[in-house]
């Protein structure tokens, strides 16, 4: 902001407008004439030329305009704002509204009650900006905040809400805290997973810990960009995030930055492929094998489930034959599959495998042998493969 003191007519200016504010009295506090000296300056600057007084009325022209649209956006925002129940966030709302109807142009241009606000921000207003410009920032910031917010299912964030909920000990709706920033801590983390669909913004412990250490390690995150591009808000928060992780030294501190869903799952190793050289001699020796021999072949020779499905798919078989098939193969074997494709189908649940829509061979005959299965078999299986999870894919 422009310092008017050095201008000589700025005194005589200023000293009119406190008289005008004082009305007959002849005493004000120091900091009630320091608050005003700052309103005349920050109208002043809004102003374009002329002398002071056309500068002056110039600039509380275009405040007003701005005044005007800030309004309506505020509108907007009260309009499409999900709060969730917490009542800090609405109060902040309402406080906002008042600002609105109080704002004085000559006299209070440049106050702000900065008190009710900044904790709702997960990046603050910088501290320079007063008045007009401190709302102007915090309400962008706010309606990028409602728009993030709008794009993710309601069930997702209670969820969330009742998670969080539960390590404050006490209602999140009293707490003092940021919705948008729980939220996009969890939403950006499922993002660096690089799942094919998101069913829940709580993570696991492994999760957690796998996008601390790929925080950590990356400096790009093409992952993010889509979302980088709808606002820099975004990408900004993002990197005080970037911050604050590069200080945690300890993996197990991963789970405490996130929220993590208490319930730990056995986490299952997958067997490692085998060569290219072995796996073309299995399928050379498969080709020159009676229907028996092939089924031998396959159930003796595969243990990993990458080779089980490259080998479905290079094969040209009768579906009664990969019924067999699928018979043979050892019960423990069948749960891994299952485990597999859970994983490629970004599946919560076992049960969800019955219902993944996929053109690969493996999860089609795979859906299609379990439902051969009574209800009991079928129960049994889904409760074992629930008790396990496989490491995330490590992509970075």
């Amino acid at each position: 902001m422009k310092n008017e003191l050095l201008d000589p007519a700025f005194y005589p200016f200023f000293i009119k407008k406190l008289q005008e504010r004082l009305s007959g009295s002849s005493v004000m506090p120091i900091d009630q004439v320091e608050r005003i000296q700052q309103s005349v300056e920050f109208v002043l600057a809004n102003g374009k030329e002329g002398s002071l007084p056309e500068r002056f009325e110039q600039g509380k022209e275009q405040l007003t305009q701005r005044l005007s649209a800030l309004q309506k956006l505020y509108q907007t925002i009260q309009d499409n704002y999900q709060s969730f129940g917490i009542e800090s966030l609405e109060e902040s709302l309402d406080e906002i509204g008042n600002f609105f109807s109080g704002y004085d142009l000559d006299y209070g241009a440049a106050e702000v009650d900065q008190a009710f606000l900044d904790y709702q921000l997960a990046e603050a207003v910088p501290a320079d900006f007063v008045g007009l410009d401190f709302y102007e920032r915090f309400l962008h910031n706010l309606a990028a905040k409602a728009s993030f917010l709008k794009h993710i299912p309601e069930n997702q964030i209670y969820e969330l809400l009742d998670h969080y909920q539960r390590g404050l000990g006490f209602d999140y709706r009293k707490d003092v805290n940021n919705l948008f920033e729980i939220v996009f801590k969890q939403m950006v983390g499922k993002l660096l997973l690089c799942k094919k669909e998101i069913h829940t913004l709580l993570f696991n412990p492994i999760e957690a810990q796998y996008v601390l250490g790929k925080i950590k390690r990356q400096k790009i995150f093409p992952e993010l960009e889509s979302v980088f591009q709808q606002n820099e808000y975004y990408r900004r928060v993002f990197q005080q995030y970037q911050v604050t992780i590069c200080r945690l030294l300890d993996p197990e501190k991963a789970v405490r930055f996130f929220i993590v869903n208490g319930n730990r799952k056995k986490t299952l190793e997958l067997p490692s492929t085998m060569s290219a050289t072995r796996f073309n001699q299995l399928l050379e020796a498969y080709d020159v094998a009676d229907q028996p021999e092939k089924i031998q072949l396959i159930t003796d020779g595969i243990s990993a489930p990458e080779d089980f499905k490259e080998y479905l798919e290079n094969s040209e078989e009768s579906p009664e034959f990969y019924k067999s098939l699928f018979k043979h193969l050892d019960k423990n074997f069948i749960k891994i599959l299952a485990l597999f494709v859970m994983r490629d189908f970004d599946c919560d649940k076992s049960e969800d495998i019955l219902d993944t829509k996929a053109s690969d061979r493996l999860s089609n005959l795979l859906k299609d042998y379990i439902k051969t299965f009574s209800f009991v078999v079928r129960s049994e299986l889904f409760v074992d493969v629930n008790e396990y999870q496989l490491l995330p894919r490590d992509i970075s």
